[in-house]
């Protein structure tokens, strides 16, 4: 594990980004980055990088602080856009006051363990910072998702130092942001690599969806991942993208965020526009894939789900706006077992076997803030009505009514006193012989 050097740089790193302090002799503390919340832009596969990039919108959202600016290579061959529009994207960031965070996207290279497109990466950077930062500052982002889910912690950290190494043959003297491998989804991996990495001014940032899985813990990503990410070795971290893309569903995206931002992380997110997903994640509309000459944009409904994530939070008096989608077949099982025999349950299984006396699964979450909320859930009972024992946090909160159904149907069972940080969902046999997918809690 994480040995600490004799000497950071840490006034280097406090001055771009923010340094944790180290907590003894024995323990390093990760805290966020210090620059502001913001979203992603991914302007270089449309309207050949010439599109109006929307500043009067964002200017009229004042938690959008920072953005991160992915940037295919023109020398790569999949962007009619040149380095004089991504220069231009840049600076008109600056100018509307934003700070950015440039990121070398070279998308065919996602995910990927070979070592030389990192390399690759470092390259570009060489040859062309000093163009792009003639008018603006920004904070390089080396490469985007460099990292498979597999890739070991050496592998990672040799790797990048040798691509830090050559990136600091540039003009650049700033803090590096590093994407954690798996795309983002192995933050553990990060944590255990810092042995291997000789540069000290560098942040570690993840990448969160709901279809987000962590291979180092054999499970969906969770917030003690980012713990253990924020407790394990020195340097800043941030979410650099966020957004509720599944098909699966597996990952409590949106608590996981808001796990980040209670550890002080930045969280960035998914997507101003640019995104080209089938089911595009774009917070403006008309989306760029669409119309390349429109100057003028609205919100699309999709935008208050990454903006209600950043600053404080469309609560402003300190509520909670999170629905917490707990998918049951992740969590703790006492006698019971998963299946995916029966249609239309979520992520990738649901609960059964409720037959014997005790037999129970307990799902959990993190609430922002003490108080009330409905409890919702999605459930089968194809031999009759039932009824199941119902615990929160460990005590009875009585038995909840499971009306007949063949299919996965959703049902209100109450609304229940959480309290701010960790809590607990049991559901006991009761009558058994009925099914669990998830619990939702509003």
């Amino acid at each position: 594990m994480y040995k600490r050097r004799d000497v950071l740089k840490s006034s280097a790193i406090g001055t771009t980004l923010g340094i944790g302090v180290l907590a003894s002799s024995s323990t390093t503390t990760a805290t966020g980055a210090s620059f502001g919340d913001g979203v992603n832009l991914q302007p270089a596969y449309y309207c050949s990088g010439d599109q109006n990039l929307g500043w009067d919108l964002m200017t009229d959202h004042p938690d959008i602080e920072t953005v991160r600016i992915e940037i295919e290579p023109p020398s790569g061959g999949e962007t009619s856009a040149d380095l004089s529009d991504i220069r231009r994207w840049i600076d008109e960031a600056n100018n509307n006051g934003y700070q950015v965070i440039a990121t070398y996207h070279h998308w065919p290279n996602n995910g990927s363990g070979d070592p030389q497109d990192l390399q690759d990466a470092a390259d570009w950077w060489v040859e062309n910072y000093n163009y792009l930062s003639q008018n603006s500052s920004f904070i390089i982002n080396l490469h985007n998702e460099w990292g498979t889910h597999s890739v070991s912690a050496s592998e990672y950290g040799n790797a990048y130092d040798s691509a830090l190494n050559r990136l600091r043959d540039s003009a650049y003297d700033g803090t590096v942001i590093c994407d954690v491998p798996g795309y983002g989804q192995e933050p553990q991996i990060a944590a255990d690599s810092v042995d291997y990495i000789s540069d000290d001014d560098i942040a570690f940032s993840v990448h969160v969806y709901a279809k987000a899985w962590n291979e180092y813990a054999g499970a969906p990503l969770q917030e003690s991942h980012l713990d253990y990410l924020d407790t394990n070795q020195p340097y800043p971290c941030l979410i650099g993208e966020f957004g509720p893309l599944g098909p699966d569903d597996r990952t409590d995206w949106s608590a996981v965020v808001d796990h980040a931002k209670s550890l002080g992380w930045p969280v960035l997110g998914w997507a101003w526009n640019g995104d080209g997903e089938s089911d595009p994640m774009n917070m403006t509309s008309p989306f760029w894939g669409d119309n390349c000459s429109t100057t003028s944009y609205s919100k699309t409904s999709y935008f208050d789900t990454v903006y209600d994530k950043l600053g404080s939070g469309s609560t402003g008096g300190g509520g909670e706006t999170t629905t917490h989608y707990l998918n049951a077949e992740y969590y703790s099982l006492d006698g019971v077992s998963t299946s995916t025999s029966r249609a239309g349950y979520w992520g990738d299984a649901y609960v059964t076997g409720f037959d014997s006396s005790g037999d129970s699964v307990t799902m959990n979450f993190d609430a922002a803030t003490s108080g009330e909320r409905t409890v919702k859930i999605r459930y089968a009972a194809p031999y009759d009505d039932k009824k199941s024992n119902l615990y929160i946090n460990g005590q009875s909160a009585g038995q909840i009514s499971l009306p007949y159904t063949t299919s996965f149907q959703q049902t209100t069972i109450g609304a229940h006193h959480f309290d701010a940080g960790y809590n607990e969902i049991t559901i006991e046999k009761g009558w058994g012989y009925y099914d669990i997918d998830a619990i939702i809690v509003e």
